[in-house]
């Protein structure tokens, strides 16, 4: 009875492995057959556009747009950080010219890559402008209508807001000129600040010039108005006792305007 049992136990177990072969080896066999993955090889060659590429071409731009003399200018491209894939070819990276009076600091600016002279992507840019330069500060208070003189005047490095500005950057532009306002000590002296003191006053006694072609008649007058060169003034004829109006051409001459 034993030996019965133990006989059909091994059949049993017999008949589990067969099973087990006639399943598992067909998987395992297909599983060796299987053809490799092809792996593309038809990709067309790249080349890598640098951060550093992008900055040189901005800045080229920059100093070609704006004038620059004695100004310690910098860019740095703080996105993209990573060079930029375009395919194979003369690459061109083009920057339109700025409309922001080349604003500095932080600046998003857009920019496009031609490859071969075609349009290949467009690249926006995050950058960081500064510009430092000298210009002409007040050591002291002045009031308006002053004339500046060489003590009350010295040379400041400065951060530029702009590349485009106004600021005087040579102490000869402000020396001899009068204030059109109040400048406070260490602020930049714009442009629009000074003007040309009065070189006629009012009451002066000045030659009345008429030119006409090779025409030229002159007379005596007497100032109704202050002016420096440049300005209309009226001036009354000393002869005919008529007001005229004439520009100051210097000190003492104004030529009669028609």
């Amino acid at each position: 009875m034993s030996q019965t049992k133990d006989g059909g136990y091994m059949d049993w177990l017999k008949s589990g492995v067969l099973m087990v072969l006639v399943f598992a080896l067909p998987l395992v066999t297909w599983s060796e057959v299987r053809p490799p993955i092809q792996v593309a090889t038809n990709v067309p060659p790249t080349q890598e556009v640098t951060p550093k590429q992008l900055q040189s071409t901005l800045e080229q731009q920059l100093r070609e747009q704006f004038p620059m003399n004695n100004v310690d200018f910098s860019v740095d491209i703080l996105f993209p950080k990573q060079p930029i894939l375009v395919p194979k070819g003369r690459v061109g990276i083009e920057i339109p010219p700025d409309t922001m009076n080349g604003r500095t600091g932080r600046r998003s600016i857009r920019g496009a890559i031609h490859v071969d002279s075609q349009y290949e992507q467009m690249v926006n840019l995050v950058a960081d402008i500064s510009a430092h330069t000298k210009v002409v500060v007040p050591v002291r208070f002045i009031k308006a209508h002053e004339v500046v003189k060489p003590e009350d005047i010295n040379m400041m490095d400065v951060a530029l807001p702009a590349l485009q500005h106004e600021y005087l950057d040579d102490v000869d532009m402000a020396i001899g000129k009068k204030t059109m306002r109040l400048l406070s000590p260490n602020l930049p002296i714009q442009k629009p600040y000074l003007t040309s003191p009065p070189v006629i006053h009012k009451g002066d006694r000045v030659v009345l010039e008429v030119r006409q072609g090779a025409l030229l008649v002159q007379a005596v007058g007497i100032a109704k108005d202050s002016g420096e060169p440049g300005k209309t003034i009226a001036v009354e004829n000393q002869q005919s006792g008529r007001e005229v109006l004439g520009k100051v051409v210097n000190s003492g001459l104004v030529e009669v305007l028609f």
